[in-house]
């Protein structure tokens, strides 16, 4: 039977190795999909993960089990995708804050690692279009299927905020993608099958 998290957590941080290139190797997917749709060169995602990996690394001994492993990452990595936009935002010149910055304002992209049917091209360009911290608040209750009092801790927030945040994100999304769509019938496919859609993007994330 394989150890669960949280066991593999412990022996982590009592010196064991092994035990944590087993938990960054479980959630690798998560951490690559989450830098893949918002850094359009591969290098550079799997340069943001090996980040988010060594910020997990030098944190170990400080986490005290205020969320489950996985929002930990996440939190983690959140923060390493933060820092990233801020040093593209000065490249760039520009002034806005970095939550309020769109992949798109930022010249970036999705990874070249995927291959996208039209609705989830639409989809992924709609996404790219938003605050940054929206992009990301969908995406991880999305595709991570993070409940609300798991992204309060990924955004520092109360959960009434995460909740109000993401029905904004939500109606932010759907302007956006209205005017990507060609035809009312394509919005409708695109929104109707939002989660479906944003799995088969997961699912294309290397293992």
């Amino acid at each position: 039977m394989k150890a669960d998290d949280s066991a593999l957590l412990e022996a982590w941080r009592g010196g064991d190795r092994t035990a944590a290139g087993e938990l960054l190797s479980r959630h690798f997917r998560s951490l690559y999909l989450f830098f893949a749709t918002k850094v359009g060169q591969q290098h550079e995602v799997e340069d943001l993960v090996q980040r988010s990996f060594t910020g997990a690394l030098e944190g170990v001994a400080r986490y005290r089990g205020e969320a489950n492993v996985k929002t930990w990452l996440l939190s983690i990595a959140r923060n390493v995708l933060r820092q990233w936009a801020y040093e593209r935002s000065r490249q760039r010149r520009r002034e806005a804050p970095i939550g309020d910055s769109s992949v798109a304002d930022l010249g970036a992209g999705i990874s070249t690692a995927f291959e996208l049917a039209r609705e989830q091209r639409l989809l992924v360009a709609g996404l790219q279009r938003l605050p940054l911290d929206s992009q990301m608040i969908l995406e991880l209750y999305y595709w991570e299927k993070l409940k609300a009092r798991e992204l309060a801790v990924v955004f520092e927030a109360p959960e009434g905020t995460i909740r109000g945040r993401l029905r904004k994100a939500k109606d932010l999304l759907e302007v956006e993608l209205g005017t990507l769509a060609r035809s009312g019938e394509e919005l409708s496919s695109v929104l109707e099958g939002l989660e479906t859609w944003a799995q088969a993007i997961a699912e294309q994330v290397p293992r």
